[in-house]
């Protein structure tokens, strides 16, 4: 069949065309839900974003400081020879880098929350930012705990 010029040059672009006479397709999700993020996205995002305020409470002691996420304590410690941990394995330090390493899998089962339980976010959220804290003050030897509460954490 032969098609004329006229509904040729009729054609919308893709991008604006509606199906079956309907205005533009929206978003699945639509703007009136939350953004869909899991657990380990969510981790992330805590620990930047404690990282960002150490380093906007002593820019000066997190000069050098890096802060990185693992899933898991190395099984090996023995290759990790300049690596400490803490007692409950929740983070690694690496005082030559001046790095702390941060394991979620840890940290997430000491945590004894439900992830998925919107009511426990808040909870989680300070557990992981009080770790991450904790974590920094031990590479930094302490002098992180001044800046944070000059009288003391709990004293």
């Amino acid at each position: 069949m032969f098609r004329s010029r006229r509904m040729h040059s009729q054609r919308r672009s893709r991008g604006s065309r509606s199906r079956h006479g309907r205005e533009l397709r929206s978003s699945v999700a639509g703007p009136y839900l939350p953004q869909l993020t899991g657990r380990i996205p969510r981790f992330f995002q805590v620990v930047t974003e404690t990282v960002g305020f150490l380093q906007a409470v002593a820019p000066d002691l997190m000069e050098d400081v890096s802060v990185t996420v693992a899933g898991m304590p190395p099984a090996d410690a023995s290759g990790q020879d300049a690596m400490g941990q803490d007692a409950a394995g929740l983070w690694g330090l690496d005082r030559t880098l001046k790095r702390v390493v941060i394991y979620r899998v840890p940290v997430e089962r000491m945590a004894r929350m439900s992830l998925s339980n919107p009511a426990d976010q808040p909870m989680f959220r300070e557990y992981v930012e009080r770790v991450v804290m904790s974590g920094v003050n031990e590479l930094l030897d302490g002098r992180l705990e001044d800046r944070l509460d000059p009288g003391g954490w709990g004293r």
